[in-house]
């Protein structure tokens, strides 16, 4: 009964409401979604397979659910449309706030030409949010950013060269996309002639039709190729757009 009023005193002590005091981010707390607070020594991000993700601080247990943001370390995070299941980074802090989400995946592995399991391999992938405050997060895209910012005229210079630079992305990929396809595919020619040779997988013999290299064709789908990586190495230019309209902002 003693140990059960100390915790309930604890919590009383270290759970405030966000309208009664500013935030103290030098200690790790958790912001729940009823605007409550709790600080405490010890944050733990749990999540486990088969079960719903939740927080530990301290001696108390918190639904991922009913948490908003979170601060553990050096590091804050804001929850993806309130939901709870995912969490974003805070990168960088103002009157704007930028959160960047970072998500694996893991491919599933194929199986081989030898009727074994090849090796699968991962992906990554980086989406952005921002709001002000401790207001929910929004998507950090075009549409939002400019009514956010719009009070910023060099905010908005750096929005649309984002804007203008997202719409010739999109060009370059299905233009590319288009000679890579189309160039590969018809690199080779059937020269009307045949040939046998033994497959040790099937243990018979095969005949494959001759075909010779169309050096022209073969260039265009590099070129096409090309573009394409060239494109997803600039998208990262894109992104910096973003992020630099909401660094002037703050600055102003």
């Amino acid at each position: 009964m003693k140990k059960t009023i100390q915790l309930l005193l604890v919590v009383l002590t270290f759970t405030v409401s966000a309208n009664a005091q500013e935030i103290d981010e030098s200690k790790n707390f958790i912001y729940k979604t009823d605007g409550s607070i709790l600080y405490g020594k010890n944050l733990e991000y749990q999540t486990p397979m088969f079960k719903k993700n939740y927080f530990n601080l301290d001696s108390l247990t918190i639904k991922s659910k009913d948490v908003k943001f979170y601060k553990s370390g050096v590091n804050f995070f804001g929850s993806i449309q309130g939901s709870g299941a995912s969490f974003a980074r805070r990168t960088i802090k103002g009157k704007v706030n930028y959160y960047v989400l970072t998500s694996t995946y893991y491919n599933a592995a194929p199986i081989n030409n030898m009727g074994g399991i090849g090796l699968g391999g991962t992906s990554t992938t980086q989406n952005y949010y921002y709001n002000s405050g401790f207001n929910s997060l929004k998507v950090a895209n075009y549409e939002n950013l400019s009514v956010d910012l719009q009070k910023n005229p060099i905010s908005i210079v750096y929005l649309k060269k984002h804007h203008n630079a997202k719409k010739k992305r999109t060009i370059a990929y299905v233009l590319g996309g288009i000679a890579m396809v189309a160039g590969i595919l018809t690199s080779a020619k059937k020269t009307g002639e045949t040939t046998n040779s033994f497959n040790p997988y099937t243990g018979t013999y095969e005949t494959t039709d001759v075909t010779e290299l169309r050096p022209v064709n073969l260039a265009i789908g590099l070129a096409g190729f090309g573009t394409v990586v060239a494109t997803m190495i600039s998208s990262k230019k894109k992104k910096q757009y973003i992020q630099k309209a909401i660094e002037v902002y703050n600055e102003n």
